[in-house]
């Protein structure tokens, strides 16, 4: 595993992206190229090579590939298979790490941030899994919009990729580092977790307290002092950012996609929605529907 270390100060520059998709049996071209290329899985996988390292790019994986190597398929993608890709250039000559390099710089990351309390580097695995992936791909469909929608504002689509790759960034410190929010509270990371899983199902306070044999109050206590919020407001933000994911990536309707987010009653997802996203779910669909397609 390496890691490109990048000082975001100025904005990445966003080059090129687009949605691959393909409905019939595919293999990547053999090339080389001058950029850097992000690519993030969708549906079925992608299965590339660089150099003489196999990558496999399913659904949530994001890998990074390197200017002057040459990738090419090792092995046909299933019908269906589609995936969104980034070409960008970094400003400076790259810096890249490798895993016991990284491991030297987390290990002085602790104190630095004590001190700091910020860092104004970002660090980007080669390859990592996003189990955040509602967050990301909103990011993305923002950004495939704006980067092909002509902006007159030059650094637009830079701003909103750097925040992309900010994203990923801390997705990978987070599994690399302690987090000082959590340290010796590892029981509340297993409530969290619990709950982000659980959050399109019917859940209350006391199925919670239940759950993890606390009180109500104190289980309140708990979301607030970790999370900045009271533990329902917690659950309909995973179950709204479920939703403005769905919206944005698949033709599903409104009824529907309130439904996966854990909405039986269709007209108050919409009034929640609303009241948090501050436009309806049609309006937010609207937003960000302009995107570059290809499929070789």
């Amino acid at each position: 595993m390496t890691y490109l270390k990048v000082n975001v100060d100025a904005p990445i520059q966003l080059i090129s992206a687009g949605e691959f998709v393909n409905e019939v049996p595919w293999k990547h071209m053999s090339r080389s190229i001058e950029n850097f290329e992000l690519i993030l899985g969708v549906q079925e996988t992608v299965y590339i090579r660089e150099e003489r390292e196999d990558f496999e790019v399913g659904e949530g994986d994001i890998l990074l590939l390197y200017p002057g190597r040459t990738h090419k398929g090792y092995r046909e993608s299933l019908p269906g298979v589609k995936f969104y890709w980034f070409h960008f250039d970094v400003p400076t000559t790259p810096n890249v790490l490798s895993n016991e390099e990284m491991k030297q710089e987390t290990s002085a990351m602790d104190g630095l941030l004590q001190r700091h309390g910020v860092m104004r580097d970002i660090y980007l695995p080669q390859c990592v899994q996003a189990d955040n992936g509602d967050r990301i791909h909103i990011i993305v469909n923002q950004i495939l919009h704006v980067a092909n929608s002509h902006y007159l504002t030059y650094h637009s689509a830079n701003y909103l990729f750097t925040s992309l790759l900010i994203e990923i960034s801390e997705l990978a410190l987070s599994r690399l580092l302690s987090n000082p929010h959590s340290q010796g509270n590892v029981s509340f990371n297993k409530i969290i977790e619990w709950t982000r899983i659980h959050a399109e199902e019917p859940l209350t306070v006391t199925d919670l307290a239940r759950k993890f044999n606390y009180n109500k109050d104190y289980i309140s206590r708990l979301f607030k002092q970790n999370t900045g919020m009271r533990p329902l407001e917690f659950v309909h933000s995973i179950r709204i950012n479920k939703a403005k994911e769905l919206i944005s990536r698949t033709d599903m309707s409104i009824k529907q996609v309130a439904e996966e987010a854990g909405y039986t009653d269709e007209k108050y997802f919409m009034r929640l929605f609303k009241k948090r996203v501050y436009m309806t779910p049609s309006q937010y669909r609207n937003a960000y529907h302009k995107t570059f397609m290809n499929n070789v």
